[in-house]
């Protein structure tokens, strides 16, 4: 097959469960893809990815082109996602960038993050315990442990109670096949507004209460930035849905896709049971391998060339991110799974300044969860080969992971 007859579809379900064989032909053949099917360019090659990623030459702005694209009756539904979710930095250029960025870090400061960190052992521990009860041995690991671990992490640090965690992933999940760029969803945008308007009630109802009784949580901390003028409720609203979503999400995938590769690598596996202090190694390489990051979409702002290929102002980029960490120019053996791989400088975290605020989080959770996990049941085992992948362009995970102890 030519480059010029190279199709990346990534609503075929083969493409779906396993994209990097398509991705890194076209990382050979044609890096630079323009597809009729995304109507974008997607771009495969380490070199060409970060750049993108650090390019204030495009723009992280996607969605407000894309709603403005839309026959109005596609705007009326679209209307309550692009309120909020164009609030989260992960969508903004500077100055609106660095405005949010520089008072979320106020929020998520190192001395935060080592204080949460102190309570996840004890989180996997009761999870663990739970798994250990179950008398077949046999338990679904996204749902029973690699999900409510960070999960309970993200609504301790807001402040919300743990007993709506069932209650928060169902809207958070309602939300995914549209922020993940699904191909073979239906009625992606009507779910995705319905998870988001109940989200946007929880947080207003959350608000109220923090007036009424002042806490020193997260969202008592974005009440006080309201109360200040400093940000709008809408603000407000996308923050706190911004902190649930990717709070979880990416380390709940980074957890799922970490222990499956341990599992398919049994040398991996056996080497960090001997020496567990390779975990944070292990964990670099878990982010490269196969990591929660499939792509990030950003939209060209001026006309630029890139590899012979000429990309026009409002194209869309799709800068596919699993693909640049398996480029053979930048990483020897790409295709294998080695924990003790250095240097490993994957893009899994992005570049520049839309660097993944809460990477340290995401990295302790995942380190103390899988260490426990295998220390606690170092026999554990896939119950079944037969994993589907979601259908989500941007994030890679699955949702369902059937596993036993032994």
């Amino acid at each position: 097959m030519s480059s010029q007859t190279l199709v990346f579809d990534p609503r075929d379900p083969g493409v779906i469960q396993r994209p990097l064989a398509i991705l890194s032909q076209l990382q050979r053949e044609d890096p630079v893809h323009w597809s009729p099917l995304l109507k974008g360019w997607v771009i495969t090659r380490y070199d060409d990815v970060k750049a993108i990623q650090g390019n204030r030459g495009v723009s992280a702005n996607r969605l407000t082109p894309f709603f403005e694209s839309q026959p109005s009756g596609e705007q009326a539904r679209l209307a309550d996602l692009i309120r909020y979710l164009n609030t989260w930095i992960a969508f903004k250029d500077p100055p609106d960038h660095t405005r949010l960025r520089t008072l979320l870090n106020k929020v998520v400061t190192p001395k935060v993050m080592r204080t949460l960190e102190t309570g996840i052992g004890e989180l996997a521990d009761g999870l663990l315990d739970r798994i250990a009860a179950r008398s077949d041995g046999r338990f679904e690991c996204i749902s029973e442990f690699a999900n409510p671990l960070p999960a309970s992490v993200i609504m301790d640090l807001l402040g919300v109670p743990r007993s709506d965690m069932d209650v928060l992933r169902d809207w958070s999940m309602q939300l995914q096949p549209f922020l993940g760029n699904a191909t073979a969803s239906a009625d992606k945008y009507e779910t995705g507004r319905a998870g988001i308007l109940a989200m946007a009630d929880y947080f207003q109802r959350a608000a109220a209460e923090r007036r009424a009784r002042p806490r020193a949580d997260v969202i008592g901390h974005f009440v006080g930035l309201m109360e200040a003028g400093e940000i709008s409720e809408d603000e407000f609203i996308g923050s706190c849905i911004l902190f649930l979503f990717a709070g979880h999400e990416t380390t709940t995938n980074l957890i799922g896709n970490g222990i499956r590769a341990l599992l398919a690598n049994p040398d991996q596996k056996a080497a960090l049971l001997d020496e567990p202090q390779l975990i944070a190694s292990a964990v670099e390489e878990m982010l490269r391998f196969e990591g929660p990051t499939g792509a990030i979409v950003r939209v060209v702002k001026a006309p630029f060339e890139l590899r012979g290929k000429r990309l026009e102002a409002g194209d869309r980029l799709f800068a596919m991110v699993n693909a640049a960490n398996h480029d053979p120019a930048h990483f020897r053996e790409p295709q294998r799974f080695d924990i003790r791989r250095s240097p490993n400088r994957h893009l899994t975290f992005n570049h520049g300044i839309h660097f993944c605020l809460g990477a340290p989080l995401a990295r302790a959770e995942a380190r103390i969860a899988i260490n426990r996990l295998f220390a606690r049941f170092p026999d554990v085992a896939m119950a079944t080969e037969d994993i589907e992948y979601m259908d989500t362009l941007t994030m890679r995970g699955v949702r369902d992971m059937p596993m036993v102890t032994a």
